[in-house]
């Protein structure tokens, strides 16, 4: 649900913001409410930036921005919900993979929707090359 919400910005700001709306094909509207979402949840977590990926805007680690929430909760989750081991497989210290944690118990279900719609691509991408392999190995076999 969305509510109407008067808010005033400098001429030089609004502009700019026009400007990037229209180059990233959303409403001005839309990209603030993302500035504000994001903005007050890097605020609360401060260990926390956002990114944008192939897949979208992501939760990323401030002290790795290449390196998404979801893959350390991914890892977490196969650790055994072991801090140090997690932290050991990044190379991160343990404070960051509580910083994490702490994101993900304030944002567990999407960060849950995320990471299992990352997995489930993953795991497409890995039959579309066992499937490219298995074609391969067909033709070399039959030429």
């Amino acid at each position: 649900m969305t509510t109407p919400f008067s808010l005033r910005m400098d001429d030089d700001t609004r502009e700019e913001l026009v400007e990037h709306a229209e180059r990233s094909e959303v409403s001005p509207s839309k990209l603030v409410n993302r500035y504000v979402r994001e903005g007050l949840r890097m605020d609360k977590h401060p260990a926390i930036a956002f990114k944008t990926t192939p897949q979208g805007r992501r939760a990323v680690l401030t002290a790795r921005p290449g390196l998404q929430v979801i893959d350390i909760i991914g890892t977490w989750q196969a650790e055994r919900q072991d801090v140090a081991a997690t932290a050991r497989y990044f190379h991160i210290g343990e404070d960051d993979v509580r910083a994490v944690l702490r994101y993900y118990a304030d944002y567990k279900d999407e960060i849950d929707q995320d990471l299992k719609a990352h997995l489930a691509a993953q795991e497409n991408y890995k039959r579309v090359l066992e499937q490219r392999e298995a074609r391969t190995r067909r033709r070399a076999a039959n030429a």
